[in-house]
């Protein structure tokens, strides 16, 4: 960076040289890596009827500067606030902001399963008495609060019955490889939330952490659901299979919405 130039000195400063309205309506692009400075530079051109083909040079650098430093989220905020900026255009921040707040809520709660999944791990033994039916009765949510580094209340005991209901196998197809777990003579599966915990909002006064929620899965297909740009093929079977079950505990949602959870 120049030293004269000034435009990166702070996150306001940095994102008035890009333009406010600008960001918001190409912020997918701006935060696509896989895309060149070139293509979004003539999608500028050709899209935004107030773009030079000069400004080009300064502006998209400084947008992807505000991604690379993580500061899209706050970008966001000061559009919302910003008075002097097209009213569609703080909309569309605001719809955008929703979005991306789901998604980092989903991040932090994959983070938090890869936590409780090692523990897991460790409770699973061949001589652990787990119980083979499910218990269709209705209970309440979970207290939300801090436990270790997870902030839902999981269940090992209820984690591990689900693993056992599906016979250690993965639930998107019973042949997909699994291995034996190092102390037990289980298969390695991985429980995963259909409906994720971080959804608990959205069903008060329901207990999501229930074996009707919980599918086993092999490494692959829940890595898949995390990280996945194609997942509908996986979620849309787990959805179909354990739809039912979902609304004999009180879990009522249609695959569109199961589907926003996974943006």
């Amino acid at each position: 960076m120049d030293k004269k130039d000034t435009k990166y000195i702070d996150l306001n400063t940095t994102l008035s040289a890009v333009g406010k309205a600008v960001f918001v309506n190409f912020y997918y692009d701006f935060k696509n890596a896989s895309l060149s400075d070139n293509v979004i530079a003539e999608k500028l051109l050709r899209e935004n009827l107030n773009t030079k083909s000069d400004n080009q040079n300064f502006r998209i650098p400084r947008a992807r500067h505000i991604f690379a430093e993580g500061n899209q989220l706050d970008a966001l905020k000061i559009i919302i606030d910003s008075s002097r900026v097209d009213p569609m255009a703080r909309e569309k921040a605001r719809l955008i902001l929703a979005e991306e707040l789901v998604r980092t809520q989903a991040f932090k709660e994959c983070v938090d399963e890869r936590g409780f999944i090692e523990a897991l791990n460790k409770s699973i033994v061949y001589t652990e008495q787990r119980e083979s039916e499910y218990n269709n009765n209705p209970e309440p949510a979970k207290e939300t609060r801090l436990i270790q580094t997870s902030r839902y209340q999981r269940s090992k005991k209820v984690s591990s019955n689900a693993l056992l209901k599906a016979g250690f196998l993965c639930e998107v197809n019973a042949e997909h490889p699994v291995f034996v777990r190092k102390n037990s003579n289980d298969n390695y599966t991985e429980p995963h939330h259909l409906v994720p915990l971080f959804a608990q909002k959205d069903f008060p006064g329901v207990n999501l952490d229930r074996e009707q929620n919980i599918v086993s899965l092999c490494s692959h297909c829940h890595n898949l659901l995390h990280y996945g740009a194609d997942i509908d093929g996986v979620l849309y079977k787990l959805y179909i299979d354990r739809k039912d079950l979902l609304q004999l505990i009180g879990i009522e949602i249609s695959y569109e919405d199961l589907r926003k959870y996974y943006l």
